[in-house]
């Protein structure tokens, strides 16, 4: 267990205080997938993985490897602040509890599909697809072409979120079984895999009331340049849902920078069967990160509560 996971848990050791965080963060039952579901190898065995450290360290990446301090905290350390009789991981595929919003994968990108042709060795993956299809598609790269996952879920759940990051959570604990059998098949320089939301920006800012737990991509989750090139990256395969999709703002510039390195950005449509990475191209003007409006957390992450308009005020 290495320091960032130390000093999160010690943030939330003081949570427990509350006074630390103005209107709880768990303060009401949040249900977060079946509690009574099996998951994806038809058991029970995800209850093994209730344990914030154990499911955070499963889907982590080799600790003797670079990416360790890219793996996000936040999501899993959350397991600490729910209920456990009211979390349980995603229902499978056709049930009416699964979430409409986030469609099955492809036949070729479900976990037991073999390992894609363009997965090489110097590539390092991005999956920027909605939440619970970007668990998934991990799984499956995981098991087939031993990539090393890396979370960048670095938000908060809660029952007013403008996000709902526990359906994240669900399918983390659906998938945590499969992924935990092949662990120890994980090399420290197998090709890195960054497990994206792509519905981390929002549609929209919090407003009153809400628990704004929107958050963006930052310098503590893209490794520069040098650092890849150091790691034997010689390419970026951007995973999106379909063919129309851009990256996001906070990737625009980061991408435009890595290709003025000479590191080849490659886009994939995923919900498209049979294409192949196409090269990207740099902006002319390229947009800049995201910066304001969003809410950090005391505890680390993104999510705080968005306060009320004072009455007295004049403005």
């Amino acid at each position: 267990m290495w320091r960032r996971w130390s000093a999160l848990l010690e943030a939330l050791g003081s949570l427990r205080l509350p006074r630390i965080l103005p209107g709880s963060l768990f303060r009401r039952r949040l249900g977060v997938g079946d509690p009574k579901g099996m998951d994806a190898l038809g058991g029970s065995q995800w209850r093994t993985y209730l344990s914030p450290a154990v499911l955070f360290d499963t889907w982590a990446p080799h600790p003797a490897g670079p990416w360790v301090p890219y793996h996000c905290v936040p999501l899993f350390a959350a397991l600490d602040r729910l209920q456990a009789d009211a979390v349980g991981p995603a229902s499978p595929p056709g049930s009416p509890a699964r979430p409409t919003a986030h469609p099955e994968l492809p036949d070729g990108a479900r976990p037991g599909a073999p390992a894609p042709a363009w997965l090489t060795p110097g590539t390092w993956t991005i999956l920027d697809l909605p939440g619970p299809r970007s668990v998934e598609a991990a799984a499956w790269l995981i098991g087939a072409a031993g990539c090393q996952p890396v979370c960048t879920f670095d938000n908060w759940p809660h029952e007013k979120g403008v996000l709902r990051p526990e359906h994240v959570l669900a399918e983390l604990l659906r998938w945590a079984s499969t992924v935990n059998g092949v662990r120890q098949e994980l090399r420290p320089d197998a090709p890195p895999l960054w497990i994206c939301d792509r519905e981390r920006l929002g549609e929209r800012r919090g407003r009153p009331s809400e628990f704004d737990n929107r958050y963006y991509l930052d310098d503590s989750i893209l490794p520069g340049p040098g650092l890849l090139t150091r790691h034997g990256i010689e390419r970026v395969v951007y995973v999106v849902p379909g063919a129309s999709d851009d990256p996001l703002a906070d990737l625009e510039l980061y991408f435009s920078e890595l290709l003025k390195a000479g590191i080849p950005v490659l886009r994939l449509a995923l919900g498209v069967e049979g294409t192949v990475p196409e090269h990207l191209a740099s902006p002319r003007s390229p947009r800049l990160p995201p910066r304001t409006g969003f809410r950090r957390s005391s505890a680390g992450g993104f999510g705080t509560h968005v306060p009320e308009p004072s009455s007295g005020s004049s403005g």
